[in-house]
C-alpha cells in the first residue's frame, strides 16, 4: 500500500513536471528547483496539458491532450528519478516514437556534467550504451539514442538499469532506474501509437 501511494505521488508529480516543462538545473545530488523561463514573444504562454494514461511499475504512460483535430500528439513512456530527501527531479527517462517511426530513448540530466563524456546507460549491467548529449538548456541537458533491437531486448528483460554521468572533475555520478514494468508499458505505448 505504501509503495502504491508513493508511485501515485511520483506519477502525479511527473504529469505536472511534463506539463510545466520543469527540469533539474544543477549537477549536485539535490538540485534546486527553478522557475520555468518566460516564453519568447509570439510563443504560446503555456505548454500543452498532459494526462496520465497508465502506470506500469515505476513507468508512467503520459499523453498530451490533443490540441488540434488533425492529429493526436504522441504519447511517451516516462520514469522520473527524484532525489530521495528533497524529492527534486534529477533524471527523467523517456521512451517515445520519433517523427520517422523509430523508437527513441531520451534521458534528461542536470547541468554541470562533462558534456564530452556523454551519458552511459546500462540495463542490468549487461551492456553499456553510450549516449551523446544532443541539447543543453539552462534547465538541463538531454541525451538521445535510437532504440535498436538489442537495446529494446535488454530493456524488456532487465529489472534495473544504471545511468552514469560525469561531473566536471571527472567523478562518476550514478543513478538507478527501475525497468520492471517496461514491457507492459511499451505494449501500452504501442497500442496508443496504433490508434488513428
Amino acid at each position: 500500500m505504501r509503495h502504491a501511494s508513493r508511485c501515485a505521488i511520483i506519477a502525479a508529480t511527473l504529469v505536472l513536471l511534463l506539463a510545466s516543462g520543469a527540469s533539474a538545473q544543477t549537477g549536485d545530488k539535490s538540485p534546486p528547483g527553478a522557475a520555468v523561463p518566460k516564453p519568447a514573444a509570439g510563443a504560446p504562454a503555456k505548454a500543452p496539458a498532459a494526462k496520465l494514461a497508465g502506470t506500469f511499475g515505476q513507468w508512467s504512460l503520459v499523453c498530451p491532450e490533443a490540441e488540434a483535430k488533425n492529429g493526436t500528439p504522441p504519447c511517451s513512456l516516462v520514469q522520473a528519478l527524484v532525489e530521495k530527501d528533497s524529492q527534486k527531479l534529477v533524471f527523467r527517462v523517456t521512451v517515445i516514437y520519433g517523427p520517422k517511426g523509430n523508437l527513441v530513448l531520451k534521458i534528461d540530466a542536470p547541468t554541470g556534467v562533462a558534456l564530452q563524456r556523454g551519458l552511459e546507460f546500462s540495463p542490468d549491467a549487461v551492456k553499456t550504451y553510450r549516449m551523446p548529449f544532443q541539447t543543453c538548456l539552462p534547465r538541463g541537458c538531454s541525451a538521445v539514442l535510437l532504440v535498436e533491437d538489442d537495446l529494446k531486448h535488454d530493456l524488456q528483460k532487465s529489472a534495473k538499469g544504471t545511468i552514469t554521468v560525469y561531473a566536471l572533475d571527472g567523478q562518476a555520478v550514478r543513478a538507478a532506474t527501475e525497468l520492471t514494468g517496461f514491457s507492459d508499458g511499451l505494449a501500452a505505448l504501442d497500442k496508443r501509437r496504433a490508434k488513428p
